[in-house]
């Protein structure tokens, strides 16, 4: 046996051997991997299908018949609730998915959805609830059943509401346990200040939510004609319009007024601001005001952007601040732009309280450098590469590509944005880059947030201008 194995050892090294030489001599007939040459990556919109019902319910089909599954994803338009009850919305959609129906109550729903390996969830937030569905096409009829049922007649649960109300008063007391979340709370409060996207919930207004708010945040919202539903997966328009009249037929339209969303008038002033935590780190957050999504520019500042900060080790800012100086774990920015007024631009970084001060004029020199120097060609190119090329797995299902085309539609977009950006990154030159940070990237108007214990910092925060001491309120 031994000698047997040892031949087949030797057969399998000699194997190996000659197919290595095999491959390198190949390997000599092939071009360099930076000599080959790709076509440019292009993004095609899947076929859409209108499949809109009677009650006016608005949607759409992408068909997928690779595997037998549907995914379905029903958007109700909602808005902000009195800042007195804030955190209405939220509670709305937990109760909706945990409460379930009178048919089927939460608990017994679960075990349903469990034993049919399916799935239904209900989230959202203040302008949007979006219920989802997923199941095997065999069990479609049946898991309908059920999302109808849930969409049209939530019982709102007394212990339910209960159970979500405990649980957001908890998340209330700690609110201010993990730096990182109180750095973006209160970060978003300095840059929107008064504005709805900076409100935030309390212990007076989630206990000012009662049962019946819940019912009526359900009366006023959930109709047909005030929704959108995307469907993909393994059926045709004529199943799926057929089998969603079935179940939805009774769901009647009402006239629904959605407020628009309040414009922002508000421009914060350049700021130092400081709020105390007892820890030995800095969490950092440095910025002002984005975009709006229909910006002209907004790819241009995405790239823009992404040599700035947000494209990982490659970004100045992560280069600098954590490859370079050794000082942070975290360190980059993000540009975000929002489809109702302004999403936010922040630079941010995790460092030791010793080197506070130090990442902070790391950072804020690259964001000078993006706007008065701007980037070389080589790093454009590279940049709208990387890019577009990331761009590609936000299409690795039709279910993905469904719930993007449900948010476009929801805020208005043409459905064939992704296509239309991918075109426009192409073109982006240089100079695009360089003209977008002159534009959009604006150093003397910078908030600066810093969470920590100051008595560790290197340098006192007033060398960075007049400081504005925030305290941390105690639920």
């Amino acid at each position: 046996m031994a000698k047997k194995a040892s031949v087949f050892i030797l057969a399998a090294v000699l194997a190996v051997s000659l197919a290595s030489s095999a491959f390198a001599g190949n390997a000599t007939k092939r071009p360099h991997p930076s000599k080959l040459s790709f076509p440019s990556l292009k993004v095609t919109t899947p076929q859409v299908i209108d499949a809109s019902l009677s009650n006016g319910l608005e949607g759409f089909l992408v068909e997928d018949h690779e595997i037998p599954v549907v995914d379905i994803v029903l958007l109700v338009k909602t808005y902000f609730s009195d800042r007195a009850k804030y955190g209405l919305n939220d509670m709305a959609q937990w109760v909706i998915r945990n409460g379930g129906s009178a048919a089927w109550p939460g608990d017994k729903l679960n075990d349903e959805l469990e034993y049919l390996a399916a799935r239904i969830e209900v989230y959202g937030d203040n302008l949007s609830t979006i219920i989802s569905v997923n199941c095997l096409k065999k069990d479609l009829p049946h898991i309908l059943d059920i999302f109808a049922d849930l969409v049209m007649n939530p019982t709102f649960s007394d212990e339910k509401v209960e159970m979500r109300r405990q649980t957001m008063l908890e998340e209330i007391r700690r609110k201010n346990d993990e730096p990182n979340a109180v750095s973006r709370r209160e970060f978003a409060k300095l840059i929107y200040s008064d504005y709805p996207y900076a409100w935030e919930t309390t212990t007076e207004s989630v206990n000012a939510i009662k049962k019946d708010d819940l019912v009526n945040f359900h009366k006023t919202y959930f109709h047909p004609n005030n929704a959108i539903i995307g469907i993909s997966g393994d059926v045709t328009k004529d199943e799926i319009v057929a089998a969603l009249e079935k179940v939805l037929g009774k769901w009647q339209r009402v006239d629904v007024t959605i407020p628009k969303v309040p414009d922002l008038t508000a421009t914060p002033e350049a700021s130092c601001n400081y709020a105390y935590m007892d820890i030995n780190q800095a969490y950092i957050s440095i910025g002002h005001l984005g975009i709006n999504s229909n910006d002209p520019e907004r790819c241009a500042v995405n790239v823009m952007n992404f040599i700035l900060g947000g494209g990982s080790f490659t970004s100045w800012i992560t280069e600098k601040v954590r490859s370079d100086e050794g000082l942070a774990y975290h360190a980059g920015s993000r540009y975000s732009s929002d489809p109702w007024v302004k999403g936010m631009f922040t630079a941010s970084a995790q460092t030791k309280a010793d080197a506070c001060s130090r990442a902070t004029t790391i950072m804020l020199d690259q964001i000078k450098r993006m706007r008065d120097i701007g980037p070389s060609p080589g790093e454009v190119k590279k940049a709208i590469d990387s890019y577009v090329n990331s761009q590609v797995f936000d299409y690795e299902s039709k279910s993905q590509v469904v719930r993007r085309l449900v948010q476009l539609r929801f805020e208005g977009r043409p459905l064939d944005t992704p296509e239309k950006d991918m075109e426009t990154y192409a073109k982006l030159t240089v100079a695009d880059i360089k003209n977008a940070a002159q534009e959009y990237l604006h150093p003397d108007k910078l908030t600066l947030l810093v969470v920590g214990n100051a008595k560790l910092f290197d340098r006192p925060l007033s060398d960075f201008g007049t400081v504005n001491e925030i305290r941390l309120e105690k639920e």
